[in-house]
């Protein structure tokens, strides 16, 4: 049992490694943005992206490995990773716990850049909007969402997820 606990261990921490990939990543775009280098910001979605493909495999690779490990406890496979803590060697188990601990810290670190980013960006887009309406106001259209404010960004990070502990 040492060594799938060992595993476990391994994925939590190349997820950790790949979530502070993500934050980097997500640190630059706020940089380009705030150096008005829109090229540079749209250089890094494309490796956002890409980090965000990574993330979502190391995560899927976890979650195998504690449904497997959960079923050859006799436990549910979609028990959380917090239940197995008791088959866990004691000797692991604080290395498990501070690992998921960091995971959901930087995860939230992660989410809230990524919306300070968001708001950064359609900031700046409406300071262009702003822009075109005064130098050319003919060019200057503005969209609607059904409900009747103004459309927003979607925003592309929003499938971001921790350990369920």
């Amino acid at each position: 049992m040492r060594d799938v606990f060992h595993k476990i261990i391994e994925a939590l921490r190349l997820e950790l490694h790949e979530y502070g990939g993500l934050l980097h990543l997500f640190e630059r775009q706020q940089e380009e943005v705030l150096r008005h280098n829109p090229d540079g910001f749209l250089a890094l979605c494309g490796e956002v992206e890409q980090q965000l493909d990574r993330i979502q495999t190391c995560r899927s690779a976890r979650e195998e490995l504690v449904r497997n490990t959960a079923t050859s406890l006799n436990a549910s496979p979609d028990s959380p990773l917090s239940s197995l803590l008791p088959a866990c060697p004691e000797e692991l188990r604080p290395l498990l716990v501070a690992l998921i601990q960091e995971i959901n810290d930087l995860l939230a670190r992660t989410q809230r850049r990524s919306r300070q980013n968001h708001m950064l960006l359609a900031q700046c887009l409406e300071l262009a909007r702003q822009m075109v309406a005064a130098s050319r106001p003919e060019a200057a259209n503005r969209t609607y969402s059904p409900n009747g404010k103004y459309n927003q960004l979607p925003n592309t990070y929003s499938t971001l997820r921790g350990v369920t502990a």
